[in-house]
């Protein structure tokens, strides 16, 4: 079946989504999330374009950004060709590393804009992972410290340019329905990454959250399979949660 055709947007913003294959990590320290971040600075200087949100998380990125129709592809395709040889090289992996196509949604009202900005600053904090004011790798920090990569005198105008309206907004509690609305796409297990892993370090008898991959990639095809067999043991996870977290191929913790 053909791929639909991206329907573009009256206003030229986007909401643009893309994850890791079969949601596996796409960033395993800090250092990583610096040179993705340095690679939207250098696309930038290539096409003309503005960010007005982003977020980092584990397995996937958020990005709110303005880009002219004809550019919006080879723009993130830019940016996502250029982070996935910097990973593959010094991960020495080859092949993908994201998934084919990366998502888009039109932004073309002011409620939606301000909705979706709050929704991208407020990801780690709806899937447990930190406070939105606490989370290091999302453009909260630029609004209300130094801008660097976004442009942000767009939404804060919307605020007045009152940081102090910004910050209660931004942390006000979502509606639920837009949550669903901006979230469609989201993978949520009963339990929690962190969740998993303690459980997963407890069990193996590891020491801390970076020994985890590492254990499963040093144990034998028939090691893995007894882990496996534990691992199937926790309730409240899934096989996909399991291979993003463990790094263990999908189809092995399939069969």
């Amino acid at each position: 079946m053909p791929r639909k055709s991206r329907i573009y947007s009256n206003s030229k913003i986007y909401h643009i989504i893309f994850k890791g294959i079969d949601n596996q990590e796409i960033f395993y320290d800090d250092k990583d999330r610096r040179y993705f971040l340095n690679q939207l600075l250098k696309v930038k200087k290539i096409f003309e374009y503005d960010i007005y949100a982003y977020c980092l998380m584990v397995n996937h990125v958020h990005i709110v950004m303005r880009v002219e129709d004809e550019s919006l592809s080879k723009v993130v395709k830019n940016f996502i060709i250029r982070y996935v040889a910097y990973f593959n090289r010094k991960y020495e992996r080859s092949g993908p590393l994201v998934q084919d196509r990366f998502k888009s949604k039109n932004v073309e009202n002011l409620k939606y804009f301000l909705e979706v900005c709050r929704y991208v600053h407020k990801n780690p904090e709806n899937a447990g992972i930190a406070k939105t004011s606490e989370y290091q790798w999302s453009s909260y920090q630029e609004y209300i410290g130094n801008q660097r990569i976004i442009n942000k005198s767009v939404l804060l105008h919307y605020f007045n340019n009152d940081i102090d309206n910004f910050i209660k907004y931004s942390n006000k509690v979502n509606n639920i329905a837009d949550i669903l609305e901006l979230s469609e796409y989201e993978i949520l297990g009963k339990l929690k990454d962190e969740e998993v892993i303690n459980i997963i370090i407890k069990q193996f008898n590891l020491q801390s959250r970076e020994d985890v991959a590492m254990f499963f990639k040093s144990k034998s095809i028939k090691e893995k399979k007894e882990c496996i067999k534990e691992l199937k043991k926790i309730s409240g996870t899934n096989i996909t949660q399991l291979s993003r977290i463990t790094r263990l191929n999908r189809n092995l913790l399939k069969k």
